[in-house]
């Protein structure tokens, strides 16, 4: 079996993760401009510096394979830096 997408952007998501980030501005559907520091990723010499934040929405599709149907959903993700 394989996934795809149709869109450029890529999202992993986890309920232990403590902030959502994008490097994409047309991903946000409005954003607050700002200084919020610096967040140091898995690689430590990698620094990102965060400017913006605000709310992303992600169109997503649901398949049940039981009733062979495919529902699109929405999720509202915020903050998101």
């Amino acid at each position: 079996m394989s996934y795809g997408s149709f869109y450029e952007d890529k999202w992993l998501l986890g309920s232990g993760i403590s902030a959502y980030s994008t490097i994409f501005e047309s991903n946000f559907v409005n954003m607050t401009l700002g200084n919020y520091g610096w967040v140091v990723t898995t690689n430590s010499k990698a620094l990102l510096f965060m400017i913006t934040s605000n709310t992303v929405i992600i169109e997503h599709k649901i398949f049940n394979s039981e009733k062979v149907i495919t529902k699109v959903a929405e999720l509202k993700l915020w903050l998101v830096y």
